[in-house]
């Protein structure tokens, strides 16, 4: 059954998949570039407060 879904892909079929695809990966890429920033704010915040 899955083999004939495949076989049957028509171009907006294909064009769907790719923007999914697409959209996970720009999805992927801000998370990883937000948890860079955290972690720089977070070292960042423990530099400026020696008092705790």
């Amino acid at each position: 059954m899955p083999l004939q879904l495949l076989a049957n892909l028509g171009w907006h079929e294909v064009s769907v998949l790719l923007f999914a695809l697409f959209l996970a990966l720009v999805f992927f890429l801000v998370l990883r570039q937000n948890q860079k920033d955290f972690l720089e704010i977070e070292a960042w915040v423990t530099e400026e407060k020696p008092g705790f």
